[in-house]
């Protein structure tokens, strides 16, 4: 008996769903993109619940007439491409023939749509890949389709999805892009009956950047115009001193489509090489224009990858042109900074599929100077986990006598090590040395000013009367619609530990107070860098003013140059009045203590 089957129809086609639709948002891909390839100039996307209840996509593009209606549901069906040759120089943005017939297999699907000569249009309701209706219908010209009950068919799928505010910031932010990379189309994005996204149609991609990421967005970019070897490159990147923890904001869009690529962010980093510390990356909406069959868009079914012939070379060429754009920052002529690269030096590696990202570490932070009252035991937020590293290799000394305070109120006694050490100096930018009785002491400098103000601002959440600082100009934040809902979300938290956050109307906020404690630099990068790394955690509710804090400390300010003896002294005096003076608000040891019997181990003495 044979073993080997043919699959059913619909158990091929839900196979193909689960590649090409992962999550509402690729549904909203797949059918804006649909809308552009159609000729559209006006595209209005409504969702509700996260997607799962419902997503429509209205068009004003060509329609179809009641027999390509038809047709579209059929697996394989496209007007894009008709022989083999258009694979390798493929154009549009859809050309599989998977999604429509995809998306209706898994979802009750409506789909409307007339052609500009015709005097009625056709309506054609599918559930669950099953064609329930076909009729005459009213409808403007173009098409409107309804998706609902998202994967109401399979249940084990749709526990993989995230809860409607995730799956709404997904949407969110692939409108974005696909809004960025067609700047001639007018968007509109309603989410749950309100309206988070509008662009007018411009022919001018500086004004639809401005249009979407904001004013302040926009003022920290430098523009870029490069063209090479029919390689087009333009668009906006960010200057150095303005960076974000993670590679988010690297949007591309390549030949119109929106789409990433591992050579891309390589040219990238490379461009930026010495002018960011590592673990920080530029902002760039790079546009990227060269013939069809120079790329290769047919790499992953999502379509949201592309692959070029010639690796090496388009890195290059971008590369020149990230550098061309920073020498018009003042001083950006200093080929110390900025080396001059043509396409002569070789400086992509040959394997590009090899080239791997460091990991990120957390931005430095600066020593300052400050008054540090000691945190009393009952002080300490409940939520804060255990973190000490082991302690050095010495016995704590015994704890003085009792005051005659409340047993809660006594302030626990500093270690013995740490009161009596002898700071040796600095040793680079992030470490000093100092001497114990046992022997030799490396402290982080930036693990210990993190120790020090995430214990004060735990204070806070203790008291309710928080210590400010009132900022003498308040410091105005303009963020992205999905950056602004989570902002929202957690202003409670925000308050908790001194900060006072007022909205300033759209998705612009100001910051008017933070915590007293709290280093007063770049507050609006800071922000939204803390803003960057809650987004990316799985807290819980109760957990999140606590991890709020532990972004805060690592956002809070950069190493100074030089830090003097005293300073360094301070510090550590500071730190080890502290509950937990060895480990760093996530765990990380402040120290590490190298004992004499250990170096003379070490020199076998």
């Amino acid at each position: 008996m044979s073993v080997i089957r043919i699959l059913p129809s619909e158990v091929a086609s839900r196979i193909a769903a689960g590649e090409v639709v992962e999550r509402p948002a690729s549904v909203v891909k797949e059918l804006v993109e649909n809308a552009i390839d159609a000729g559209a100039t006006r595209i209005r996307v409504a969702t509700e619940q996260g997607g799962q209840r419902l997503i429509q996509v209205v068009d004003n593009g060509c329609g179809m007439d009641r027999s390509d209606a038809m047709m579209c549901l059929e697996a394989h069906a496209t007007s894009k491409i008709s022989k083999e040759a258009d694979v390798g120089e493929i154009k549009s943005l859809g050309f599989r023939g998977e999604a429509l017939p995809s998306i209706a297999s898994v979802s009750r699907f409506t789909l409307q749509t007339r052609r500009k000569e015709d005097t009625v249009g056709t309506e054609i309701v599918v559930d669950n890949g099953v064609i329930r209706d076909v009729a005459d219908c009213g409808c403007a010209p173009g098409t409107n389709i309804r998706v609902s009950h998202l994967f109401a068919n399979l249940p084990a799928r749709k526990k993989f999805l995230k809860g409607p505010d995730t799956e709404d910031g997904h949407i969110e932010e692939m409108v974005l892009q696909l809004a960025l990379s067609r700047p001639d189309i007018a968007f509109t994005l309603s989410v749950n009956g309100r309206d988070v996204l509008h662009a007018s149609a411009t022919n001018d991609i500086a004004s639809r950047v401005l249009m979407l990421l904001g004013r302040d967005a926009f003022d920290s970019m430098l523009p870029v115009e490069y063209s090479e070897d029919g390689i087009y490159i333009r668009g906006f990147i960010s200057k150095p001193g303005f960076t974000r923890s993670n590679r988010r904001d690297q949007r591309t869009i390549v030949n119109g489509r929106t789409a990433s690529a591992e050579t891309i962010y390589f040219a990238i980093r490379e461009a930026y090489d010495t002018l960011i510390i590592k673990g920080r990356y530029p902002s760039a909406v790079l546009y990227i224009d060269l013939a069809a069959d120079r790329v290769d868009v047919n790499v992953h079914p999502t379509k949201r990858e592309v692959r070029f012939r010639d690796a090496r070379q388009v890195s290059l060429i971008i590369g020149t042109a990230l550098r061309t754009a920073l020498r018009t920052m003042p001083g950006g002529e200093d080929k110390a900074i900025l080396p001059q690269l043509t396409p002569s030096q070789p400086v992509i590696a040959a394997r590009q599929e090899e080239l791997k990202f460091d990991e990120p570490e957390p931005a430095p932070m600066s020593v300052e100077t400050i008054q540090a009252p000691v945190v009393e035991a009952k002080d300490i937020h409940p939520a804060l986990p255990s973190m000490i590293p082991p302690a050095p290799s010495v016995s704590p000394p015994p704890p003085p006598p009792a005051a005659p305070a409340p047993v809660e109120t006594v302030r626990p006694a500093p270690p013995k090590d740490l009161v009596s050490m002898r700071i040796c100096g600095r040793f680079g930018k992030r470490y000093a040395l100092a001497e114990s009785a046992h022997g030799l002491v490396i402290i982080d400098i930036r693990a210990a000013h993190q120790r020090i103000l995430f214990e004060k601002l735990l204070v806070n959440l203790k008291q309710k009367s928080v210590q400010q600082q009132q900022l003498l100009i308040p410091v105005t934040i303009n963020l992205g619609h999905e950056e602004a809902k989570f902002l929202r979300s957690q202003l409670r938290h925000f308050e908790e530990l001194g900060f006072t956050v007022e909205s300033f109307g759209g998705n612009s906020y100001l910051v008017t107070a933070v915590p007293a404690a709290y280093p007063n630099q770049d507050i609006a990068k800071a922000m939204r860098d803390i803003i960057d790394d809650l987004r990316q955690s799985r807290t819980t509710q109760v957990q999140s003013a606590v991890h709020l804090a532990q972004a805060a400390c690592r956002h809070a300010i950069s190493l100074k140059d030089s830090v003097t003896e005293a300073e360094i002294a301070h510090i550590v005096n500071q730190l080890a009045h502290t509950q937990m003076p060895y480990a760093d608000p996530t765990g990380n040891p402040t120290m590490i203590h190298l004992t004499y019997a250990e170096l003379e181990k070490r020199f076998k003495n």
